[in-house]
């Protein structure tokens, strides 16, 4: 094994509870890679299928962090593996699909999220996906597949060609899943396992015929979540039986945030010491919004307190942090914060 520390952030900021290596490199399509991590202390993965993690790396002196679900089943807790799409735009999921291998190292939180069948009553589910949104049900199914369940599951994946379904010949192999039956759908494509044309309500009746009987769970990207959500409701299946990862999206139906009004001010003064911009707080604004507001761009992608992407260092003054665990303890004591939910409850400097 090639050990490359240098993938790891440096100095204090380094988080050796955290610390891991990968181990194993797997090309999953052309854009798709699957990087296998074990913890570099020995100690096992505490996770449940379908559940995420932030995993925090640098590279060329620059600090990511990410986001990503878990595609492994936390019935083998030695290792963890996270399926990565490398975006086009995408800094960080490019460097970790383009650079990241056997040997290189990276920080990875404890896992976190309510997309599990843990602690629900299911007698048949739907797994709808698209995209990489296959990936928690990935960890669901191997983890199935391992305690041999007879759970009644009818799965889906969404895809534009054929060369990007993902999985296909792993979930033709999981016979000790009776009760699975897995349907592929291609936009684009024809095949011998494959329906063609877009997912939509007829399509969605004649694969799945008892879909009204089934808790649907559905993972992809927003627009293909809300027009499966209205599918699911418009063909009868109960708000309460429908669930989705909608991590870092907007929840359906949910309306743009207004314009950030900066004539409305608190009394604070917020300072973004490197660009020299001073302005005022505005009531409940957080500090994301406000360098929005004055044209500074903040590295974020969350924007609720996990991912730490957005982490800034507060050189002066207090904040309110509602956050969702996106910080190291070393972090937290070397003055960062994330700038998506923290709020000024004084004047502060941001060193910006």
């Amino acid at each position: 094994m090639n050990f490359v520390p240098g993938f790891a952030r440096d100095g204090g900021l380094l988080d050796t509870s955290r610390l891991c290596v990968c181990t194993a490199r797997i090309q999953e399509a052309e854009d798709v890679v699957t990087l296998v991590f074990e913890r570099v202390d020995g100690r096992a993965f505490k996770f449940l299928a379908g559940q995420f993690v932030t995993i925090s790396f640098s590279w060329n002196g620059a600090d990511f962090s990410r986001v990503f679900t878990v595609a492994s089943p936390p019935t083998r807790p030695e290792r963890i593996a996270l399926t990565i799409k490398a975006a086009r735009d995408g800094k960080a999921t490019r460097i970790l699909h383009d650079h990241f291998g056997e040997g290189a190292t990276a920080e990875i939180s404890e896992a976190r999220g309510e997309f599990t069948l843990e602690g629900r009553t299911l007698k048949k589910v739907l797994f709808l996906c698209a995209g990489s949104g296959i990936t928690p049900f990935m960890s669901m199914l191997r983890a199935l597949d391992d305690a041999g369940s007879d759970l009644d599951i009818s799965f889906i994946q969404c895809a534009r060609t054929e060369s990007a379904v993902l999985f296909g010949e792993e979930l033709r192999k999981m016979v000790r899943l009776p009760n699975l039956r897995v349907e592929t759908v291609c936009s684009r494509a024809k095949g011998p396992h494959i329906a063609n044309g877009r997912m939509n309500l007829a399509k969605l009746i004649s694969l799945v015929p008892d879909v009204t009987e089934r808790t649907a769970f559905v993972c992809g990207p927003a627009a293909f979540m809300q027009a499966m959500r209205s599918n699911l409701l418009e063909v009868g299946v109960a708000a309460g039986e429908i669930f989705e990862e909608d991590f870092g999206t907007s929840p359906p139906g949910a309306t743009e945030r207004p314009a950030l009004d900066t004539s409305v001010s608190d009394g604070k003064t917020i300072s973004f010491l490197r660009s020299g911009i001073h302005c005022s707080a505005g009531a409940a604004a957080t500090i994301l919004e406000l360098a929005e507001a004055a044209g500074i761009h903040i590295e974020t992608s969350c924007r609720m307190g996990v991912c730490g992407s957005c982490k800034v260092n507060l050189t002066i003054g207090t904040v309110d942090m509602n956050d969702l665990g996106g910080l190291s303890d070393g972090e937290r004591a070397a003055g960062l914060i994330l700038a998506c939910c923290s709020v000024p409850t004084s004047d502060i400097t941001i060193d910006l």
